[in-house]
């Protein structure tokens, strides 16, 4: 069965895919704002590509009927590792997003 979009969840869902693809394409790619980003936080030069291997998992399982509640547990447990990520490093205005895209991960998987 196609994951639907007659619903919030459904919605969700779909826009927690979206934000996970694009995070590993941005990890990918690997900005200087990314990079200084990781070095800041004290992370090794490379784990932008683990990041972007679990956006990319999380990006493939949700869209997947039998797989999506697993998709939005990862979505959500990245989003909570970021949100940790940028409290610690008192960088907490740009947690928000992270709140807000780990919340609507909790919801579609209402």
């Amino acid at each position: 069965m196609p994951f639907p979009t007659d619903s919030v969840q459904a919605v969700l869902g779909y826009a927690v895919a979206f934000v996970m693809a694009t995070g590993v394409v941005v990890n990918l790619a690997g900005p200087a704002g990314i990079r200084a980003a990781y070095a800041r936080w004290g992370y090794p030069a490379g784990f932008r590509f683990v990041t972007a291997l679990l956006e990319a998992l999380s990006a493939i399982l949700i869209p997947i009927e039998a797989t999506r509640p697993w998709g939005l547990m990862l979505a959500a447990a990245i989003m909570l590792a970021a949100i940790a990520t940028l409290v610690r490093s008192r960088e907490h205005l740009h947690a928000l997003p992270a709140i807000a895209i780990g919340l609507a991960a909790v919801v579609a998987l209402a």
